[in-house]
């Protein structure tokens, strides 16, 4: 196992190196001079406010009401390399009573080992842009971007429900390659421990044609794999787990369409997910297929799509995208068909016409799940809709502090 852990990590990080592009475009606004040398406080927060009703076994509905905020101070050393330091805080309206554990979804109630008023962890990351295309993130992962996954893979709900993810990073942004490659290591393996070490190894991005063109082809992937063991602990090797995650699709984008802020797009996805170890999960493999037209304006985007699955399970997507049924453990979505809609809508609050350039924004959220199938293991269900409909407001304010001299 180690062996393979090395070898597929040195790939994620050797194959970004070797194919930087002198004509790439800025991951971010990280490679600024303007910055160095100082120590600034940041403090992004999300208000959320989320009501999800859902129907039928496969899902759970709940609502989401609360806030989440990061204070951290930053030391920005020179243009390139950074150190945040603070505290990742998560209030839910009307909960009193946290369980100090890793929230990674809707967390489970407890009353025993529990944190008072907020959910609390540390906060630490260590931020190297390399060079104008290539970032090395350590400690504190970036998920603003979501892996570059697809709805089914990864619920966009899980930025203020879950508290991240820690580890290892290697962001490239080239002209015509985006490319993340990840370690999330979700649990510490101490020497003779009852729990097991727990771990995923992610790659996932997309080839792109000239993003200046009118019409812009891609070809987009990702692979998931994620493993539960260890060598430390009192655990058989026999009982160690390996499951995963994938994707393989191609999109065809048509830039300003009508108008200048408005591109349509059309892509298809192949997903799948496979038991690699043991066979704990309810499905040896399963898989899916996800076409969708996708409309974006300046300040808003909308998807429409059919989801097609047969004994598919996903690490972070909504249960809508898996064929086991949530509410009830027993219960099999033989054939998995459902028509699936999205829209976000972004007003920014202090004057800027984009989003990526204001501090101060609120989105209205929308999801719909419309289910096609009628049969389950046991019984016949109706056709029925599911949604989501919320607001989040967003703010990133960051003050400097103090700025060194320049000693040169």
């Amino acid at each position: 196992m180690k062996r393979t852990f090395i070898v597929i990590l040195l790939i994620c990080v050797c194959v970004p190196i070797i194919a930087q592009n002198k004509n790439a475009i800025p991951y971010d606004n990280d490679v600024d001079s303007n910055q160095k040398s100082t120590i600034s406080l940041a403090i992004p927060t999300q208000m959320f406010f989320k009501n999800n009703e859902y129907t039928r076994k496969i899902a759970y509905g709940y609502t989401l009401g609360g806030f989440r905020t990061i204070p951290q101070v930053e030391y920005k050393l020179n243009s390139s390399l950074s150190i945040s330091v603070g505290i990742n805080l998560l209030r839910y309206w009307g909960a009193n009573k946290y369980g100090n554990y890793n929230f990674v979804n809707v967390p489970y109630y407890s009353d025993t080992n529990s944190q008072s008023q907020f959910h609390w962890k540390s906060y630490l990351r260590i931020a190297w842009q390399v060079n104008n295309r290539l970032k090395f993130v350590a400690g504190n992962i970036e998920t603003q971007h979501y892996h570059y996954l697809p709805i089914p893979l990864y619920n966009r709900e899980l930025s203020y429900t879950s508290d991240g993810e820690e580890g290892l990073q290697l962001l490239y942004n080239g002209k015509y390659w985006t490319n993340d490659a990840w370690v999330n290591w979700q649990n510490f393996n101490f020497y003779n421990d009852i729990d097991r070490e727990s771990f995923e190894l992610g790659i996932s991005g997309y080839v792109n044609t000239s993003q200046k063109s009118k019409i812009v082809g891609l070809l987009n992937y990702a692979f998931i794999w994620h493993h539960n063991g260890g060598e430390l602990d009192t655990i058989s090797t026999l009982d160690l787990d390996h499951w995963s995650n994938g994707r393989i699709g191609g999109e065809l984008k048509i830039n300003d369409i009508f108008n200048k802020n408005l591109d349509l797009a059309f892509a298809f996805d192949y997903l799948f997910a496979k038991d690699m170890k043991n066979s704990t999960w309810a499905f040896k493999s399963g898989y899916a297929y996800f076409p969708t037209i996708k409309l974006n304006g300046n300040n808003w985007q909308t998807t429409l799509g059919y989801y097609d699955s047969k004994k598919m399970m996903t690490f972070y997507g909504t249960n809508f995208f898996s064929n086991l049924a949530q509410r009830q453990s027993n219960v099999v979505y033989p054939h998995n068909q459902m028509l699936y809609a999205s829209i976000d809508y972004c007003l920014n609050m202090n004057g800027s016409s984009n989003k990526f350039l204001s501090n101060y924004y609120m989105t209205l959220v929308g999801e719909f799940f419309y289910k096609l199938d009628t049969e389950n293991s046991i019984e016949k269900e109706s056709n029925t809709l599911s949604f989501g409909l919320g607001v989040v407001l967003t703010a990133k304010p960051k003050f400097k502090l103090y700025k060194f001299k320049n000693l040169n």
